[in-house]
Formats: C-alpha cells, sequence, structure tokens
C-alpha cells in the first residue's frame, strides 16, 4: 500500500514522502503543518511504518520511534521532554535505520522546550529524523520552523470527500451536512460518521452561535456559562464549529460581494480572529476557561 492510500486527501504530500524515502533524499526534520483532522498524524505514523520497516500493529511500540503526545491537561511541552527525546535520539537504533520522533502539538512547547530543540535540528544524527505535527505554525520559533521541511496539509477537496462518503451513506442531505460540520476535514467526518447523532449536536451548535451574536450582553453571559459547563474538549469543539460557521458565511459573503457589505464582513473576519484566539489561549495558557468564553461573547 502506497502511502497516498492511508490517508484521504493531500495525496501529494504523501507522493513527496514517499519518493523522498525511495531516492534517498530524506530530512533530517519535517513540519507537518494544517489545521487539525486532516490526516497529518496518520501520515505521520504510516511514513514511519515505511522508515522503520515495521510490520507491527502498533508502530508506537516500536523500540526506534518514540511520540510526544501532550494531553489536555498539558498545556506545555517541556523541556525535560524534549531532554529525554534528545537521549532517545542519541542512542544508536535498535533494529531499524533510523531513530525517529513525531512531536504532536509541537506548537505547545515552552521557550526552553523549543530551544532544546533547536540544538537537535541544528546538529542533526544522520540515523535520526524528526517529525513535528502542527495546528498552528504561528507559535512555533522561526528559527524552528526554517529548520524543517514544511508540508502544508489543506481541507480536503469536496469531490473527493463526497466520494468517500458514497458508501458510507446514502443520505445527500447527510453527507452534505456532515462535510460542512467538520470544515472538509476527513479526520472529523470519521467521527461524524461514528457518532451519526453528534452531527445533530453540531447542527444545533451553529444554530445556538447564530442566535447567541443577536443577544444582549446578560443573555450571552448566561450562554458562556452554558457553553463552559462540559469539559475542555467538548468547549473546543464548540468554538471549532462557530469557526466553520462564519467561514460559511464569509464565503457566501464574498461570493456575492456587493459594497454594503464590506462592514459586516469585515465583522465575520473579527468574529473568526476573536474565536481562534480565545480557542489557542484555551490550549495554551492556564487560564480562566468561562471567563475568556465570556469576553468572547460579549466581542462577538
Amino acid at each position: 500500500m502506497s502511502l497516498k492510500d492511508t490517508i484521504i486527501g493531500n495525496a501529494k504530500i504523501a507522493d513527496g514522502l514517499e519518493k523522498n524515502y525511495q531516492t534517498d533524499k530524506l530530512a533530517h526534520a519535517y513540519l507537518f503543518e494544517g489545521s487539525k483532522h486532516l490526516g497529518k498524524k496518520t501520515l505521520a505514523l504510516h511514513f514511519c511504518e515505511l522508515l522503520l520497516n515495521s510490520k507491527e500493529k502498533n508502530i508506537s511500540k516500536n523500540p526506534d520511534l518514540l511520540i510526544i503526545n501532550p494531553s489536555e491537561d498539558d498545556k506545555q511541552i517541556t523541556v525535560e521532554e524534549i531532554r529525554n527525546l534528545e537521549k532517545v535520539l542519541g542512542l544508536y537504533p535498535y533494529c531499524s535505520k533510523y531513530k525517529i520522533a513525531v512531536i504532536e502539538q509541537a506548537e505547545r512547547m515552552n521557550k526552553a522546550a523549543a530551544n532544546a530543540l533547536l540544538k537537535t535540528l541544528e546538529e542533526p544524527n544522520k540515523t535520526t529524523i524528526l517529525i513535528l505535527l502542527s495546528s498552528n505554525t504561528n507559535l512555533l520559533p522561526k528559527t524552528i520552523k526554517s529548520r524543517c521541511r514544511r508540508l502544508k496539509f489543506l481541507p480536503v477537496r469536496k469531490k473527493i470527500l463526497e466520494a468517500f462518503l458514497k458508501d458510507k451513506t446514502s443520505d445527500k442531505t447527510e453527507a452534505e451536512n456532515i462535510m460542512e460540520i467538520s470544515g472538509y476535514r476527513p479526520g472529523k467526518i470519521i467521527q461524524f460518521l461514528d457518532d451519526k447523532e453528534s452531527v445533530n449536536q453540531a447542527m444545533k451548535r451553529i444554530d445556538q452561535f447564530s442566535a447567541i451574536i443577536q443577544k444582549n450582553e446578560n443573555e450571552r453571559i448566561n450562554e458562556a456559562e452554558n457553553i463552559t459547563s462540559g469539559e475542555t474538549k467538548e468547549i473546543i469543539s464548540i468554538l471549532d464549529l462557530w469557526t466553520i460557521y462564519c467561514r460559511k458565511i464569509l464565503v457566501k459573503g464574498y461570493e456575492n460581494y456587493s459594497e454594503n457589505k464590506r462592514e459586516s464582513l469585515s465583522r465575520t473576519v473579527q468574529r473568526i480572529n476573536l474565536i481562534t484566539k480565545t480557542k489557542e489561549d484555551i490550549l495554551s495558557k492556564n487560564i480562566n476557561i468561562k471567563l475568556a468564553v465570556e469576553n468572547l461573547l460579549l466581542q462577538m
């Protein structure tokens, strides 16, 4: 199976990685960038299987692979984790040609961790390969980004997703809704297919947002309390849906652009930026989530 068959969309990236391997033109460090649920981790792990010539069912158990995967509770990737990574990479490969490290959510490295990783990037070992995954490379230092081969993952074209969904559902309206609320991200589509009820919940969340922005300040504060009563993961999911809704409004606005829509479109862009900033703060900082969402809604 070729690498492009392991993910949905972004075939050029998969083909390029496979060609790197076949022609022995591998980079010592890769940066997979793009929003969540586009297949970055899936492709990274299959690329590791190829590099390590692994037949294991669970590649993460390969002794020549180290994966740093921060949990929701870990706001930052620490310097201690990066130093441990350096120690592992400093060992000779156990059963493969390479030692590989995959760093998920690499933008969550704190300053000390990023500086420690930079030393590894500046003096790469011939037997080591680093793969950084990031959904927000704006938070990564330029010095880190400049020393990686950057691969940009994009939302998948509608036709590709329609072909994938054709065998999953015969309901065209359901397929359209799933593509829309997923933001054309395959990983999110698969999640919705595994839990059909979540599709209805997501549609309700979008309707909720369109109603919230019409409410007064007191009502918005009450809505913030309701929204933040769940787990952080659920709150982030809600913010993602709000972003998708705003982007849909933005696209439709530009498709039928007129001068009198300028202010409305500018406001929609501002809302997208506010939601994005709030989400980043929740994920990377020790902040009061309820106050952050209240502040967001009051600025809407």
